[in-house]
């Protein structure tokens, strides 16, 4: 009776669930990292993860490669990972990297165990000789709720299986979700299941059933979804709108006392998915290849090896895809129901299921410190930056060319971040990797320059950013190819709540960020009272800045933007076909006072004379000068030839005049001081010449924020850019870290 009483979800006798928990004997069972332990001790969220997967579901070593990604995804997230298995004779909540490498190891081999809740007592009392373990759904859920895990996160459920009259064949992962109170995060059931049957059964179970609403509408019919496909026909038993809803879903039936688990089916990503009417004919073939041919734990594998086979692969790319999708949901979750246990005062300082004997100990105790709030937010991209250095001072087309390949961290956005870093400003990356090896390698590769993650984002349906970049013999970029749609994918409400969170008077952004989202953080900025720097990133992306319905001064979105002389004719040319120039709009009482005329030009050209630098012919100076309403600070980069800098005057202000400025100064009562336009000629290359080209502009950025958020005069900040980039070009490397010294 005890038994049908705990299957129905009714709450188990209290006397039941504590003299299990206060065990001593669970530590010769279990084992769990220092990692883990702490996380639950402090209340923070943790996700448990299956192992099955890796043991039987992925071959070596990209079954590594998957758990590794895995465990990125919900960091990246906020949450810390308990990857699940028993390994060496023992249940291991969490692993270490070596244990990882041990369990990925075992795949495939004969002695390796799938492990369900049947098989614990007999794997853990070392009846026979099976030491590794990859642990299902239900064996997973079983030891995470020994540990106190609430939140598990993996790739497909189990189901009833077709023919279930004739087989009796239901797995067990839909009667330890009616008997455990663990929420699992999936995609659903696997498709060659019976999926009316299973939503039935696990209703009797008193399982809730949730399916996220994943960006639908309102009034579109959410479907329940089948694992490779967002639909199957079936409506959704019920609707889940976010990660938080979930967690309070959650949280309620923890308060209740309520014994059952939780479902929340969460759609494969669009760019993965295979459509419902396309696998069900592929799987109807595979069934029936499997009908006598396996039977009982066998028959799921049998079918997945052979749909594998029959999509030509698009199978397992469509399983990581929506197991990483999964991961990152189930850290969401995870954070979501920490913060709600911690309002609630909830939190445990101690799990009295886990004898202090069976932890791990810690090899050091290494406090955590708050790092102190960013002075500067940048917004934009990191990537993956391949520089292909050829021998040729003029490569060919057409045709490979031999060259020596480095790879180092890269992209706009990341450049300016570490160049303001190695100027001593604490600064905070925002930016969006993918959840692949090469977002982890991002991560780990920031962490080591001792700027923080907290900004770095994880988009499971994208790849990280890549720039390659194919540099003549003397350093040159000759030809470069950028993949930056990880970074073009970043939203507004993402972004503006770091920002806010950081409280920052500084914000750079970049051009590889989508229109919208440009738009969206000028807005907020605007609206805040932050200074918005905006780095152009190519003549192409240049134009974004003005799909951004920018206002005119006094009340400027930006506040300073640096292009080179070809993104500058971009963002002219872009304002011009917007017609942000017309004596009908703002910008024209500004363009006014400033009394450009004959005598201004003449002015320029004797600065032009006197530098060696064609201003006039150009145009550099009149477009820079038509765009000072909308960007009242512009640092024109000129390349070997120096910088120009071409700025509107607050009034009263009385800037320091020389040989290579030209000063006019606005009528009295004007809203604006005057323009000044100044010449800096270009540092003397160092002894190493110029060894790559890649990241100088950024560093000049970079170091000239840093030295305005510290006060210094334009003639002083301009000069410590300028070094910088100069020490730039003579290094392999986007950003040298010899500026650090400046």
């Amino acid at each position: 009776m005890r038994s049908l009483l705990f299957r129905r979800g009714l709450r188990a006798p209290p006397r039941y669930y504590s003299t299990l928990r206060a065990s001593s004997r669970l530590s010769q069972y279990l084992s769990i990292t220092p990692e883990v332990q702490s996380a639950l001790s402090a209340g923070h969220p943790v996700v448990a993860l299956e192992s099955a997967i890796y043991t039987h579901g992925f071959p070596h070593p990209a079954n590594l490669s998957l758990a590794r990604e895995i465990e990125a995804v919900i960091r990246a997230n906020g949450a810390v990972p308990a990857t699940i298995c028993i390994l060496n004779g023992k249940a291991r909540i969490g692993l270490e990297a070596k244990e990882l490498e041990q369990l990925a190891d075992a795949a495939g081999k004969s002695g390796t165990a799938k492990v369900s809740r049947r098989d614990l007592g007999y794997l853990l009392a070392g009846a026979g000789a099976t030491k590794i373990g990859g642990t299902t759904i239900a064996g997973t859920s079983v030891l995470a709720h020994l540990a106190g895990i609430k939140v598990f996160a993996t790739g497909g459920l189990g189901g009833v299986h077709r023919g279930v009259q004739n087989t009796m064949d239901v797995s067990a992962d839909l009667t330890e979700l009616g008997r455990t109170p663990v929420a699992v995060v999936c995609a659903g059931s696997k498709a060659f299941l019976d999926l009316p049957r299973t939503l039935e059964y696990l209703e009797t179970e008193g399982v809730y059933v949730g399916t996220f609403r994943d960006g639908r509408d309102a009034g579109e019919v959410v479907e329940f979804p089948a694992f490779w496909s967002r639909g199957c026909g079936i409506k959704a038993p019920s609707v889940v709108e976010d990660a938080n809803e979930a967690a309070r879903i959650i949280y309620a039936s923890h308060s209740l006392g309520l014994t059952s688990g939780h479902l929340f089916t969460n759609p494969i990503p669009a760019a993965y998915e295979i459509p419902n009417e396309e696998i069900q004919s592929i799987i109807a073939e595979s069934v029936k290849v499997a009908e006598g041919k396996s039977s009982g734990k066998d028959v799921t594998p049998f079918i997945l090896n052979d749909i594998l086979k029959r999509t030509g692969g698009r199978s397992i790319e469509a399983n990581r895809g929506l197991i990483l999708n999964n991961a990152a949901m189930g850290a969401k979750v995870a954070v979501e129901l920490a913060r709600l246990e911690g309002t609630g005062e909830r939190r445990q300082t101690h799990m009295p299921h886990i004898p202090p004997s069976q932890i791990r100990p810690k090899e050091e105790a290494n406090p955590v410190v708050p790092s102190p709030p960013p002075e500067v937010v940048v917004v934009g991209g990191v990537a993956v930056d391949v520089n292909c250095d050829t021998s040729s001072p003029t490569p060919s087309l057409h045709t490979s060319n031999p060259s020596t390949i480095t790879e180092s961290l890269g992209g706009v956005g990341n450049n300016v971040a570490y160049a303001l870093h190695l100027s001593g400003v604490r600064t905070r990356l925002v930016s969006s990797v993918g959840a692949d090896l090469a977002g982890s390698w991002v991560r780990e590769r920031v962490q080591e320059r001792g700027m923080d993650t907290e900004g770095i984002f994880t988009d499971p349906a994208r790849a990280t950013a890549r720039y390659v970049a194919v540099n003549d013999a003397n350093g040159g970029l000759f030809v470069a190819s950028a993949d930056m749609r990880v970074i073009e994918h970043l939203g507004t409400a993402d972004v503006t709540e770091v920002i806010k969170a950081a409280n920052a008077e500084w914000v750079v952004l970049d051009g590889n960020l989508s229109q919208q989202t440009t738009k969206g953080v000028l807005e907020y900025c605007l609206k805040s009272g932050i200074k918005a720097i905006f780095e152009p990133t190519s003549t192409a992306k240049s134009a974004h800045i003005f799909h951004a319905t920018l206002p005119s001064h006094p009340s400027c979105a930006l506040y300073l933007a640096a292009p080179n002389i070809h993104e500058l004719d971009s963002m002219y040319s872009a304002a011009t076909a917007a017609e942000l120039f017309s004596t009908s709009l703002p910008w024209w009482p500004t363009i006014d006072a400033l009394t450009i005329d004959s005598g201004f030009r003449d002015r320029v050209d004797q600065l032009a004379a006197r530098t060696g630098v064609d201003l006039s012919e150009s145009g550099i100076v009149q477009k820079a000068v038509s765009l000072l309403p909308y960007i009242p600070r512009l640092f024109v980069k000129l390349g070997e030839q120096g910088v120009i800098v071409v700025r509107l005057l607050e009034v009263g202000e009385k800037p320091r005049r020389s040989r290579e400025s030209v000063v006019v100064e606005a009528r009295e009562g004007e809203e604006v001081g005057g323009v000044e336009v100044r010449y800096f000629a270009a540092e003397k290359l160092g002894v190493d010449g110029v060894q790559s080209v890649n990241g100088a502009g950024d560093t000049f950025l970079g170091v000239l924020v840093a030295a305005m958020v510290r006060g210094l005069p334009l003639e002083e900040a301009v000069g410590e850019a300028q070094k910088a980039a100069v020490l730039t070009l003579g290094v392999k490397e986007a950003v040298s870290a010899r500026i650090r010294p400046l």
